[in-house]
């Protein structure tokens, strides 16, 4: 599943094709992959964009929003409206997701994937492929958009997402920081990838109970968090082992080449050279340096006061 960096790539590539376009046409193919009346999009102009966590909104003038949320294997196709006949990595733009495999292109669009296509009036069209149906597109009331997200954490990039608000959400739970740092309802947008290189940069063992990390390291934490997801922006996100994110001009995302512990089991680490780990917390792969990130059942928390940030 992409992860905040991939949305975040993928929206502001659609802020900069999108903005200012009406839609003219709405053709649902999956009808299960939208949800609304498709009316009420027709002759709407888009007007801004916006993400929190993993879920990607379109705003229409009409103050209607589009919210995307790619799951597994979605997929967002942007084709010009130069596009003659079949669209290629030239004139299809893949922006993110799961994508259908390159050879499939000469099924023309929509092909076997798509469940639904946007045409603006300029003639652009944006298709939205998923190939297991877990993702959709919903069209929402600003009221009902605020109650769909009402449960989701802060957005790790919001300026609300200080360490004061992080401490505050792990300091009455004793579950792994890792199962924690996952935890959509506390933390918008930090998914497997960034959370396993952002505790090893902090030097925290995976394994550790949240309510066992102190202020100090909570700070820590935060400020790799905050960074790799911006350095991962700037690199057009991961692109992992199984080619699953594609950058919005076809290309690969490269911050995949900057992992510092995800996906390199019985590699040596980066600082140390001990060979890295791969275990299971709560059913997710996690992978640690056993030295870099000593696992201390003696870890005491720092008072409150000691460190300032409450």
């Amino acid at each position: 599943m992409p992860e905040l960096p991939e949305v975040e790539v993928v929206r502001l590539f659609l802020n900069s094709h999108l903005i200012g376009k009406t839609i003219s046409n709405l053709e649902i193919i999956s009808p299960k992959s939208f949800s609304g009346d498709p009316k009420k999009i027709i002759n709407q102009k888009i007007i801004k964009t916006s993400r929190i966590g993993k879920q990607l909104s379109l705003h229409l003038a009409n103050n209607f929003i589009l919210l995307f949320h790619l799951k597994m294997t979605g997929q967002i196709i942007y084709s010009p409206p130069s596009s003659r006949g079949t669209p290629n990595l030239r004139e299809g733009v893949s922006t993110l997701g799961h994508p259908t495999p390159l050879h499939s292109f000469s099924e023309g669009w929509p092909n076997k994937s798509t469940r639904l296509v946007f045409t603006f009036s300029n003639k652009s069209q944006l298709f939205f492929n998923d190939q297991r149906k877990f993702g959709w597109v919903k069209l929402l009331t600003p009221d009902e958009l605020f109650d769909y997200q009402k449960n989701l954490g802060l957005d790790v990039l919001s300026s609300k997402f200080t360490s004061k608000y992080f401490y505050n959400q792990i300091e009455n739970t004793s579950r792994p920081i890792k199962t924690v740092l996952l935890d959509q309802n506390k933390f918008a947008g930090i998914g497997n990838i960034y959370a396993n290189d952002a505790l090893f940069l902090a030097k925290i063992n995976p394994s550790t109970s949240s309510n066992k990390i102190n202020l100090k390291k909570s700070e820590l934490l935060v400020h790799f968090l905050k960074k790799i997801m911006m350095d991962s922006i700037k690199a057009g996100g991961s692109t992992a082992k199984d080619n699953k994110y594609i950058h919005p001009d076809g290309s690969a995302g490269t911050h995949q080449f900057s992992f510092q512990v995800y996906q390199r089991n019985n590699e040596p680490c980066l600082v140390c050279q001990t060979p890295i780990k791969r275990i299971k917390i709560g059913g997710r792969g996690t992978f640690y340096c056993p030295k870099c990130q000593k696992y201390n059942r003696s870890v005491k928390r720092d008072a409150r006061r000691t460190e300032g940030l409450i």
